[in-house]
């Protein structure tokens, strides 16, 4: 007796374990080369740590930086071992689909923990941005730094994402490990994917924005380059955003109402294109070297998130699918 082809072979020319490994083999790479960047600048400074603190005078301000910095450093470490864990996940289920859920139930919800380990290392970091201003920008921090931009980049936004983020991470690592159902897993991975776009990404980019122009002003949007980071950061990415709520909302209301698959698609393609084109102004603009600021430091050379370009290769075949749904079942 012939069986049934499923509707994921019949309607897509990539599996749905094929685009998570995508997805997961794109946070992999990001992890490794944050490792690699975090291992040097850690090894600069401890050979250079006489000299450094020896520039920065006071010692409360000492421990504060290279708390910040070297916290950073083993935050890179844990988002790793959480891509590492990440990678065999994403490879069983590609493989095994379904059934290989019973195996790696417990490595997602490691991974899951480490991720939001990450993200509550960054409380140095905030602690650094809201205690910077009070000396006036009178201590050595990267020779000179601006105090705005510290305040809003290191203060408010780390502040943000330590708040946000490693909540849901955790409620949702303990829905796996309690092998909670569909409808309850669904919602808060949705949360969570929403909670990244604002909080992340639109958030974080809108605070070095806005970090740049409280030092510069706003004449600095006069420059077209600048005028379509500052737009496309602080605009688009929201509407990206507002546009993944829209879509998952079904998901976080639990109601019978299929996620579509096909705007998940649109969403993925938004928001990679996003990237493509801020990678665009950036060059234009002549990079960092040509604009020595928050936006231009942190979308490429900072933490070049050229691997969100992928989201445009999951997107695509989303989008072109004849019918495809993530129903709540």
């Amino acid at each position: 007796m012939k069986t049934q082809p499923s509707t994921e072979n019949k309607t897509s020319l990539f599996s749905h374990g094929l685009l998570i490994l995508i997805a997961v083999s794109a946070y992999f790479a990001l992890a490794l080369y944050d490792v690699y960047v975090s291992v040097s600048f850690a090894s600069y400074l401890i050979r250079n740590y006489s000299t450094l603190s020896g520039l920065m005078k006071m010692p409360w301000w000492t421990a504060t930086f290279y708390s910040s910095e070297l916290g950073g450093g083993v935050a890179s470490f844990l988002r790793f071992s959480a891509s590492i864990i990440a990678m065999y996940c994403a490879l069983l289920y590609w493989r095994r689909k379904d059934s290989a859920l019973p195996d790696i139930k417990n490595r997602i919800a490691a991974a899951l923990a480490l991720e939001a380990g990450y993200f509550l290392l960054f409380i140095p970091s905030a602690w650094l941005g809201f205690v910077f201003p009070t000396t006036g920008g009178n201590v050595w921090y990267f020779d000179v730094t601006p105090v705005p931009e510290v305040f809003f980049v290191a203060g408010l936004a780390c502040f943000a994402m330590v708040i946000t983020i490693p909540p849901i991470l955790f409620k949702l690592r303990h829905l796996v490990l309690r092998g909670a159902g569909k409808p309850e897993l669904l919602r808060w991975s949705s949360i969570a994917a929403v909670a990244y776009l604002f909080v992340v990404f639109w958030f974080n980019s809108t605070m070095q924005w806005t970090g740049m122009l409280a030092t510069w002003g706003t004449s600095m949007l006069a420059d077209p380059a600048n005028a379509a980071g500052f737009a496309s950061s602080v605009f688009a990415l929201l509407l990206i955003a507002i546009s993944a709520f829209s879509v998952v909302l079904p998901a976080i209301r639990k109601t019978p109402s299929p996620v579509s698959l096909r705007r998940v698609g649109a969403v993925c393609v938004a928001f990679g294109g996003y990237f493509a084109f801020a990678f665009g102004v950036y060059f234009l603009a002549g990079g960092y070297a040509a604009n020595r600021s928050a936006w231009y430091e942190m979308i490429f050379p900072h933490n070049p998130y050229l691997w969100c370009i992928i989201f445009l290769f999951i997107g695509l075949p989303l989008v072109f699918q004849r019918k495809l749904t993530a129903g709540i079942v």
